[in-house]
């Protein structure tokens, strides 16, 4: 079965990968108290000055007049493992001022603005930056601050002179000497728990709670203030058993699964519930393809009626699970679909929508194609997104595999430009891991059926050359790129961007203090120690298998995974069958704007030479064409004579 489930739309005009990395996203929806006002963020990467720009704006809720811009407040901060910390900004209990938590000069501190726009000026600053805040309904402002910036720079030099210890929190694959890019400055960071999250050095240590008063005196916090910092629950842990009774039996009459993995593809999911007035609520749901409806929940009578659909996000940011936010009757969201960029929207009590902001170009008519489809798996359902340019003949086809939920710009981490691809003339296709067993290879042998099974499909529609197929994936999804490599012969070309599993990854991790890393092993993927386990490991392990390797393969490693994998980069360098790249500083997801530019570029030469045969004929790339053609499967890159091109079939030649 092959199905169609959404209208082929105009792709947005980011199709170079500049343009791609630069893409602009929006977080930090906040309604004001009295109702009157949403503040909001955009994030602005900039592959010119290497930041992530973050400015505030503001808009009345009743949608009447444009957005006013309140000001820029730094760049954004990340966690440990790449993403973007959205913004936050909370209201002072009179509706006058936002107060926003900013990086700007190297520090993290409190910024306010007030609702005429006339600035940001600076509220609250220390020797440590500012973790958390927040106003009670005095207006007295609550706030956690971190040890100080000098004495985790003089911590991080004495560990430096007097030697490190090896225990369990010691990552040896990261330099343990500011190893790390946190919160603006280079700096040493060790495991946080027996997996793989990370943290600064002193984040035990204890914080320091100050509470301010709307005239400016400062105290100590006492423990109730305190609490006003407590973390609310994980959104992405929330389950139909978390909602009142009489909610929780209306979603699960229609249908809507219990949980948040085993769930049968046609089911809903619920993704947030958003309370609002009398007792009433807003619930997102979400289908196995992330497009999310919107339900409006009447407590009395107990009622759920549809408000509004997507062809993709609904949401409070680039996140489905994050909630819009309500200004009285309406919703404000950040929609954002396969081939619509993220935009600000209000969804107005009669579902009627209207866009607030749209900070990316507009959808034009760069000639591309992006279809949602559908199809069959040992019985189960998958599907995808398919990118694809408007030209006649069959093309190359890309696949990325894990999970594609709103605007599609380059798999999950974002590393292959899907639309540069395409635009370039290689069908890029995003498949969602198709739900199932998870034990031990199900999950790989499930990708792989779900690869094998759609490139027939397409190929059988005429769409793509079955005998020029290339793949790339992050985390899991290189997991599955590799044991596709290893298990199969359909792929033509491969690029990963994550550790993948070998005897020295278990060996970097294995001691006393991370017995969980241990237990995880023998759980997920059924393997002791290489020693005790050498079978386990010859079937998991890619660089154990060099010998089943028939594709090329390109590796773009964050630094601090690179030398888990080092047995891979090795074999694959000495058999003449690929090459890596290493960005030190890099967590697991790339975040900075130039190394994210180099990635994509890199990958988009990388399939047009394996895939098609071409050569851009920029000087500074002559070099990497040079060690290609030594590959040894270099004697028929594509099944085109090789050609020195620029330019794609649909005449774009920006860089």
């Amino acid at each position: 079965m092959f199905v169609l489930l959404a209208a082929a739309s105009p792709a947005a005009s980011q199709v170079t990968s500049r343009e791609i990395a630069e893409t602009a996203d929006i977080s930090g929806v906040t309604a004001s108290p009295d109702g009157k006002w949403i503040a909001y963020r955009i994030e602005r990467p900039s592959t010119l000055t290497n930041r992530i720009d973050v400015d505030w704006y503001l808009v009345a809720a009743d949608g009447r007049t444009s957005p006013r811009r309140l000001g820029r407040t730094g760049t954004a901060l990340w966690n440990d493992a790449g993403v973007v910390e959205p913004g936050e900004a909370k209201w002072t209990p009179d509706s006058k001022q936002i107060v926003v938590r900013a990086l700007v000069d190297g520090r993290i501190a409190l910024w306010s603005s007030p609702v005429d726009g006339s600035g940001f000026r600076q509220l609250a600053a220390g020797d440590g930056d500012i973790e958390a805040y927040a106003f009670d309904s005095s207006g007295l402002l609550v706030m956690r601050m971190g040890p100080s910036r000098d004495l985790i720079a003089r911590t991080e030099e004495a560990e430096r002179e007097a030697g490190i210890l090896v225990d369990g929190q010691s990552d040896l694959a990261q330099p343990l000497f500011r190893g790390a890019l946190i919160n603006g400055r280079a700096a040493s960071q060790r495991f946080s728990n027996d997996w793989f999250d990370r943290a600064p050095l002193l984040a035990s240590a204890p914080r320091a709670f100050t509470a301010r008063s709307p005239q400016g005196m400062e105290r100590p916090a006492t423990a109730s203030e305190e609490a006003l910092l407590a973390p609310p629950p994980n959104p992405v842990a929330l389950l139909t058993s978390d909602l009142p009774a009489i909610l929780r039996a209306a979603l699960e009459d229609r249908g809507v699964c219990k949980t948040k993995v085993g769930c049968a593809a046609e089911l809903p999911r619920l993704s947030w519930v958003l309370p609002m007035d009398n007792g009433n609520s807003v619930v997102a749901l979400h289908d196995a393809d992330y497009r999310q409806t919107l339900l409006r929940w009447t407590a009395k009578p107990g009622r759920l009626t549809k408000l509004i659909a997507s062809d993709g996000l609904l949401a409070g940011s680039q996140k489905y699970f994050i909630p819009c936010t309500a200004a009285g009757t309406a919703l404000f969201c950040v929609e954002a679909a396969s081939a619509l960029p993220p935009r600000l929207v209000r969804i107005g009590a009669d579902g009627s929508r209207q866009v607030i902001d749209s900070p990316n170009p507009n959808p034009d008519h760069d000639g591309l194609l992006a279809e949602t489809i559908v199809w069959q798996v040992s019985g189960s359902r998958a599907s995808g997104v398919l990118i694809r340019p408007k030209i006649p003949g069959r093309l190359p086809l890309f696949v990325t595999y894990y999970t594609c939920a709103g605007y599609l710009r380059g798999g999950v981490g974002n590393e292959w430009p899907l639309r540069a691809l395409a635009a370039h003339g290689i069908a890029a296709l995003c498949i969602n891991a198709v739900p199932g067993d998870t034990e031990k290879d199900a999950r790989y042998r499930r990708g792989l059926e779900a690869i094998e099974a759609a490139t027939k499909l397409l190929s059988d529609r005429g769409i793509v050359d079955a005998s020029r197929v290339g793949m790339g994936g992050l985390s899991f999804g290189s997991e599955v790129t590799m044991w596709a490599t290893t298990h199969s012969d359909a792929l033509k070309a491969v690029s990963i961007a994550s550790v993948q599993m070998e005897p020295a990854y278990y060996w970097f991790n294995a001691r006393p203090g991370r017995e969980t890393f241990a237990d995880n092993i023998r759980k997920v993927w059924g393997a002791g120690s290489p020693d005790d386990t050498p079978d386990a490991w010859k079937e998991l392990s890619p660089a154990l298998n060099i010998d089943r390797i028939r594709a090329p393969i390109l590796m773009q490693f964050p630094e601090q995974e690179a030398r888990l994998s080092i047995e891979l980069i090795s074999r694959l360098a000495t058999s003449r069958k690929g090459e890596a790249h290493i960005f030190p500083y890099a967590p697991h997801i790339k975040v900075e704007p130039r190394q994210k530019l180099a990635a994509y570029e890199r990958n988009l030469d990388w399939f047009r030479y394996w895939l098609k045969g071409e050569i851009d004929p920029a000087p500074d790339k002559a070099g990497q064409y040079q060690r290609w053609a030594k590959l040894l499967p270099a004697a028929t890159p594509g099944s085109t004579t090789r050609n020195q091109r620029s330019t794609s079939p649909i005449s774009i030649n920006r860089k």
